[in-house]
């Protein structure tokens, strides 16, 4: 009965097509290992390949022995595995992130990766109903709209959940008929956690009113993901007639003709040109969104309305959306340089080293060209961006102050402090490129090796 129900889920989306090779995710818990089973029993019907896949996340004492389990189940199915540990508290410690938000964002890379490396097109993830209640309930207690209320789609770009419309009921019961064996992960129980309390406590009392009421809530699911369907419908053929011009970080909108329109779709208008403007609607509030109709429906003729990454300018007949500098995630990049010319992606900047003698020296002038102290830098440099917590010694201070206060002081706008970068050796930040060199790498009397720096491209 599984197994049908799996791939008839299989067809209707799509999900595998003939040759593709499947990327699993097990955890060792029940749902990826008859998760694991079922698509093994179904390969070759499907035509597919599987790679297993295991993120030790180091979060539990018996976190090697779930790696172990997983290794010779997939030893015992003759698939490859690709087993890896990774510290998810320092990660969540250094990234100011929740446990649960880090392991998440560990899990995503991890499986990314692995889906590049092995040449993978689809990651299948063991998904059921009843996560999709508990998500769909959890965002619902947070506060969201459309997509939030869709909770997981069958099919996320090459993510796959192949059991998400089985219950958690029938996947175990599947596994003790098939003898699959699994382990029991202590922290789904740990009501500290949000999830496993609206799975322990919520779901249950819910239950007394519907019993059904996991199909309940994934059939609203599935009602919100209509509506967002028939809401992106309504914005397509509105666009031409609201929007005068766009490019890839502006847009701007004709007041008249969005003033012609019921207030809802307004606002559905105005969300999609902050969406479209700033490239996400990440930290978009339904405030916000009021706050920019509020702008445009005014009475003033002119004014101005800073948002998160977004500035909105509404002039007597124009609202325009303008997004700033999109902020770079600390810790989201990092390159070593050596001598010559670098070209650092992220911010799109190319960094030139080079070491003179004190007396070659000439011409080194301006903010995006340094020289510093040679022998006063432990090589090797690397490029990066600000981080939480890092300190600098800006020149002419003599003394180590918070990065942060020092760009504040020094009048650095907000959008653009998050795309400086910072050169650094083994220690220190060495130069804040385009703002001010460290006093600890100053040309002495001494100096005899010189460090010059440029930076070409920098978003000034």
């Amino acid at each position: 009965m599984l197994l049908e129900e799996m791939r008839r889920t299989i067809e209707r989306y799509g999900m595998i097509e003939r040759g593709d090779r499947v990327v699993v995710a097990v955890s060792g818990g029940a749902d990826s290992m008859v998760l694991l089973y079922a698509l093994h029993a179904l390969r070759g019907d499907l035509s597919c390949d599987l790679v297993v896949a295991h993120l030790d996340h180091g979060l539990r004492p018996s976190s090697g022995d779930d790696a172990r389990f997983v290794a010779e189940a997939a030893a015992a199915l003759g698939l490859p595995i690709v087993c890896e540990r990774q510290d998810v508290a320092a990660l969540a410690y250094v990234r100011h992130r929740g446990i649960e938000e880090a392991a998440r964002e560990a899990r995503r890379a991890f499986l990314s990766r692995v889906t590049d490396e092995r040449q993978a097109s689809r990651i299948a993830l063991g998904h059921t109903a009843d996560d999709q209640a508990e998500t769909v309930l959890f965002r619902l207690a947070r506060g969201t709209g459309w997509n939030g209320l869709c909770g997981m789609a069958p099919v996320s770009g090459r993510v796959i959940r192949p059991l998400l419309p089985a219950r958690r009921g029938d996947v175990r019961r599947f596994a003790v008929e098939r003898g699959i064996v699994w382990r029991e992960d202590a922290t789904n129980t740990d009501l500290h956690f949000a999830r496993n309390r609206i799975r322990e406590r919520v779901l249950p009392e819910l239950a007394a009113v519907n019993p059904d009421v996991v199909r309940a809530v994934t059939r609203s699911a599935d009602l919100a993901r209509d509506a967002r369907d028939v809401e992106r419908y309504v914005v397509d053929r509105l666009w031409p007639d609201v929007c005068q011009s766009e490019d890839l970080h502006s847009v701007r909108m004709s007041r008249a003709a969005l003033a012609g329109l019921p207030r809802a779709v307004q606002s559905v208008a105005l969300r999609e040109a902050m969406r479209r403007a700033r490239g996400d609607l990440q930290g978009v509030a339904r405030a916000h969104v009021e706050a920019v109709r509020r702008l445009m429906t005014g009475e003033r003729e002119c004014g101005e309305l800073h948002l998160p990454r977004l500035r909105i300018v509404a002039s007597p007949s124009t609202i325009e959306f303008a997004a700033w500098s999109r902020r770079v995630a600390r810790d989201a990049w990092l390159v070593p340089l050596s001598l010559g010319r670098t070209t650092v992606e992220e911010p799109g900047v190319v960094v030139e080293l080079s070491l003179l003698s004190r007396d070659e020296v000439s011409g080194v002038v301006g903010p995006w060209s340094e020289v510093a102290d040679a022998d006063s830098v432990r090589f090797p440099l690397i490029a990066r961006g600000r981080r939480a917590g890092d300190r600098f010694a800006p020149l002419g201070m003599g003394k180590d102050v918070r990065l942060k206060s020092f760009l504040i002081n020094a009048r650095v706008p907000l959008e653009r402090r998050d795309r400086l970068l910072l050169v650094c050796d083994q220690e220190k930040v060495v130069w804040v490129a385009g703002v001010r060199l460290s006093d600890a790498v100053r040309l002495r009397e001494s100096t005899r090796r010189v460090l010059v720096m440029r930076a070409e491209g920098v978003d000034r």
